[in-house]
């Protein structure tokens, strides 16, 4: 479950999950009543709420404006890079990371491909800064709201405790990915594609 899926097996680890579950009910372990109650219906509700919240952003252009805005006001790859990091980290700590990424993945790309740039640093940046940043509140990531019930923790207590490592977390992805990719216009295009198929004479 820790690598997403079972090597050598079509089995994410929501398969690994379900097949779990089923052993417990088959093995008389847990019974139906037993799996329902383990339920946290109010984590599940929020995240329902937070998806349908985003979906209305996505649909009304938000995402797409905040990367319009992102891609045009860098005056550099790495300027790009970190504001790209800034605001993902922020939007991940709101919506959820999950529901982030799936929604400026497809928009950040298009820009960033019409400055001709080489996408794949700042999509692992966006990965990267969504992870982090959805560490900062207790509606980030699904394990923070799980969390956050079970203990009845205060949202801005939690706030004022985990932003400090949150900014570092993001810094530390700027670093990273800075440091690994030589941020430059992509002029001749050295991204990889798919080669073109032949045709036989």
């Amino acid at each position: 479950m820790a690598l997403g899926r079972v090597p050598g097996l079509a089995i994410d680890r929501t398969g690994v999950a379900l097949l779990g579950l089923i052993i417990l009910l088959a093995s008389g372990d847990l019974s139906l009543e037993e799996a329902g109650a383990a339920v946290d219906m109010p984590t599940i509700a929020l995240l329902f709420a937070l998806m349908i919240l985003s979906a209305q952003f996505e649909q009304s252009g938000f995402y797409g404006w905040i990367a319009h805005r992102i891609v045009q006001a860098a005056r550099s790859p790495k300027r790009l890079l970190a504001a790209l990091i800034a605001a993902t980290g922020m939007l991940a700590a709101i919506f959820t990371n999950d529901v982030v990424v799936f929604a400026l993945t497809p928009v950040v790309a298009a820009g960033i491909a019409s400055q001709r740039l080489d996408p794949r640093p700042y999509l692992i940046g966006l990965a990267g800064a969504a992870n982090a940043g959805s560490a900062a509140t207790l509606i980030g990531n699904p394990q923070n709201i799980l969390i956050g019930q079970a203990g009845g923790l205060d949202f801005w207590t939690y706030l004022g405790f985990a932003l400090p490592p949150t900014l570092a977390a993001l810094a530390m992805t700027f670093i990273a990915v800075a440091f690994t990719w030589r941020l430059q216009p992509a002029v001749d295009a050295a991204i990889p594609t798919s080669p073109s198929p032949s045709h036989g004479g």
